[in-house]
Order: structure tokens, then sequence, then C-alpha cells
């Protein structure tokens, strides 16, 4: 768990940090640039939050005492079977998503990468690569705040 400034302030269960919006928990996100556009990942079916919604290429939840980069190049070798250094990750933005029922402090990195990428059945259920600019629909409440965050404050950051 974090404070509202970002410093680990303890430990609390994925189950009970999505069921209190007043127990911040950091994440990760990280979208990935491909030579034909934009992956997204397709959540599993069988997932907690957001079933069924597509997402950036990776995201994740940052263990306890690991920092927001490891996470990212933890959750992309998990989700996409990528393995990256974290270097290659450029961090794009820090943003507190309220999102109902859970708070989460999401740190955005970017990755120009052409994969190949493997699915990660029933983590994911499906990828694609949409032209620059477009995005899949619904997205998941996670990936439609902070698309539209980044679009006001990052213009371009998915082209």
């Amino acid at each position: 768990m974090l404070d509202s400034d970002g410093r680990e302030i303890g430990s609390a269960s994925r189950a009970a940090c999505h069921s209190d919006a007043s127990l911040i928990h950091p994440s990760v996100h990280v979208v990935v640039m491909t030579g034909s556009g934009c992956l997204w990942q397709l959540r599993g079916y069988g997932k907690d939050s957001a079933p069924g919604h597509w997402d950036h290429a990776c995201s994740g939840h940052v263990g306890l005492g690991e920092d927001a980069r490891s996470a990212a190049v933890r959750e992309l070798a998990e989700e996409l079977g990528i393995a990256v250094g974290d270097s290659a990750l450029e961090q794009v933005d820090r943003v507190l998503c309220e999102l109902g029922n859970e708070t989460e402090l999401t740190t955005v990195f970017r990755l120009e990468h052409d994969g190949p990428f493997t699915l990660q059945l029933p983590e994911l259920a499906g990828l694609a690569v949409l032209p620059r600019g477009r995005r899949p629909d619904p997205l998941s409440p996670s990936a439609l705040l902070l698309s539209a965050r980044l679009d006001a404050e990052h213009p371009g950051w998915d082209r």
C-alpha cells in the first residue's frame, strides 16, 4: 500500500485492495508500440476485474518491495512472453486512478517492440495491433481513464 505521495506504507491482500478505495496500491501499464501500431491485450474472461475488456499491452500490480520499472519488466515477460531490459522502458506518466472500489497509483511506460508476442492464456484472451491512434472497445476502466489522461497531457503517446 502507498500513501498519497507514493511512499510504501504497508501491505494488504489483492482482495482487500480491490474492495477498499482508501487502500492505494501501485500498478503499471505498458504501452507497446510496434511498427504497425499499438498493441492491446484482451483481458482473460476469468479475471476478477474488467474481464473481456481491452487494456494496454501489459498491466499489473507492483509487488511488495518491487519498483514500478522492475514490475513492468516482469509483467511483460509474464503477459507477453518478451524479455526486455529496464532501460528499454520510457516512463510516460504516473497517475492516481480512482476506479470506484479501488485506487491505484499507476506508472505508465512506453516500449517500442515488434515481438514476437506470446498469448498467455488464461491471463489474456487475445492480442491485437491497431493502427496508431485507434483503440479497441470496450476498454477497461483503468485503460479508459489512463488513455484520457495521456491524450490530455501527452498528445501522441499512442502514435
